[in-house]
Formats: structure tokens, sequence, C-alpha cells
């Protein structure tokens, strides 16, 4: 009869509880670790499910960890054509990825400056590159990344490289048919796209920073978003890296929390611009480019439970 007794009181008090408008979450226990306030008072939290992640050749044990955190969209390497070893290292991690159910963004692009003279070796690559990712069921094919940072702005100026690309993408339609042909343009030259339109390329991409090398001033990064958005649409245009630094989180902060918040903040901005895609770049540090939610020792940075995993959907 005494133990008849208690249970009679909790379902009272559990009563009481809800009569006074009480809520009771259930929250993952990977959600909260860390206290930074950030989301203090709340329901559980869910990831924006517009979130995706760059990762390298070398972190084909982790992607499914990343998978099974909701990170469905990977963009790994997008190597530079003349590596052939980095090429075949990338395709290799591509199989993987595709076989284990990503939807994988992948292409190539440059690592030596690109003239007039060997733009048709690119050219050649590129094709090349668009077949096999055909073949091998890639999501989406790149056309290259920042490659405005490459050319020698003498015999391949920014207008012709901007020309060469829409021409190109023109002949990657008749290859790749397996989902959307997109280019990663370099920030500072959003106002030239914009001016030039994107043609045959599906959706007209950038990698967004907040700043780096000690510089944080400003919005200049909702700017460039907006008028992605402004200009291309949201189904024409996606962030296919970001990150608050593009030389280190620590040159941004030092402190995990602070990173946390303004990862968070992105995300936020991301989500009222229009984007309905931002791929975080990226998974783990890589040598002196520390960028990861995974730290070199394994090790997550607050960020990647108080910001990635826990954004409101």
């Amino acid at each position: 009869m005494r133990y008849i007794g208690i249970i009679v009181l909790l379902v009272l008090c559990l009563a009481l509880l809800s009569s006074f408008g009480c809520i009771i979450n259930t929250v993952n226990a990977q959600t909260f670790s860390g206290d930074s306030g950030i989301h203090e008072n709340t329901e559980e939290s869910v990831k924006w499910s517009g979130l995706g992640m760059g990762t390298y050749w070398g972190f084909d044990s982790y992607v499914d960890t990343i998978l099974a955190n909701g990170f469905i969209e990977l963009r790994i390497d997008i190597p530079s054509y003349e590596n052939t070893t980095w090429l075949a290292n990338s395709k290799t991690a591509v199989i993987s990825a595709v076989g284990k159910g990503a939807d994988v963004i992948w292409g190539v692009s440059a690592g030596t400056t690109l003239t007039s003279s060997n733009w048709a070796d690119y050219r050649i690559a590129v094709l090349n590159a668009a077949q096999w990712a055909q073949a091998n069921r890639v999501f989406e094919f790149q056309l290259g990344n920042e490659l405005e940072g490459m050319i020698d702005d003498t015999t391949l100026t920014v207008t012709k490289l901007i020309a060469n690309l829409k021409s190109l993408a023109t002949e990657v339609q008749a290859i790749f048919t397996n989902g959307n042909i997109s280019y990663s343009c370099w920030q500072v030259f959003i106002d030239d796209w914009i001016t030039a339109g994107k043609g045959d390329i599906d959706i007209l991409a950038s990698n967004i920073y907040m700043g780096g090398d000690g510089y944080y001033g400003g919005n200049k990064w909702k700017t460039d978003i907006t008028k992605l958005v402004n200009a291309f649409g949201s189904n024409g245009t996606y962030i296919t890296e970001f990150n608050l630094s593009w030389s280190s989180l620590d040159d941004y902060s030092t402190d995990e929390v602070i990173q946390a918040v303004g990862i968070a903040g992105m995300i936020e901005y991301f989500k009222v611009s229009g984007i309905k895609r931002a791929l975080y770049f990226a998974w783990k540090d890589d040598g002196e480019f520390r960028f990861g939610a995974l730290k070199a020792d394994d090790n997550y940075r607050l960020l990647w439970n108080q910001a990635l995993l826990n954004q409101d959907p």
C-alpha cells in the first residue's frame, strides 16, 4: 500500500506541473556539452537542415560520424587538376562517401597560375572530371574553386575567365546530368559575376568568411550574401565554404565560446537571407589550417554542439 501511495503522489505532482504550463525537455546529451549560455531555457534544438560539411580525402573514416549527425551534403577536396596523386586520392574518397549515402559535391580546380596558354589544358581536365563524376554518382559538379585568384590577369583577365567558365559550363551540361553544375567564386569577385551573369552555370556559389589575418570589421560578408541572393535567387546560389576566418579560428578568437557564438550568428543570417545551403569549412583541423569542428587531437570545438548541431529549424 505504501508504494501505491507514492505512485499516486507522483501522478498528482506531474498533473500540477502540467497545469502550470511547465515544459519537460528531452535533450540529447550531445546537445549541451560546455556551458556558454547560448541555448539557455530552450526546448530541444535541431541542426539547420541547410548545413553541409567540407572535408578532405584523408578523413574517410569520419564520414559515418558526419552523416550520422545530419550532414548529408559533403564537399570533398576540389583538387588541383595537375596534382595526379591528390586527384586519385580525392576520387577514392568520393567513391567511399557516395557508397555510404552522402550527396557529394566535387570537381577540379587549378593549383598553378592559369593563362591563355594553359586554359585549354584546364578545359580538358574539367571535361574529363565531369565524365568521371557522372559515372561515379557525384551529386553536384564544380567547374572550379576561386580561380579568380589563380589567373595571371594579363593574358587571362577576370572578365575572360568568367566568359571561359560560362562557355565550359555549356559543354559540361552535355556530360554531367546527375545534378547541378556549380562554380565557387572568390568572395572579392562577387560583383564581377553579378555583372556578367552565370550563363549555363546552374549555381553561382561563393566561399564566405567574416574576415581573416586579424581583420574582422564590418558586415561585408552579410552584404555579399544579400547580393548573391538578389542576383541569382535562393536556388541559384549557396555558400560552398563558410567560417569566421580565412586564416584560422584562433585568429578570430582563442575563446571557443566566442567562436561558437560567431558561427551560430552566421547560420542565423543564412536562414533569414534566403540562403538554403551552406557548407561549414571544415570538418577537421589539417596541419596549420585550424578551421575544424574537430580539432587535430580528435576533440570537438564547442561550436560543434553549440552552433552546428543546435540551430532551430
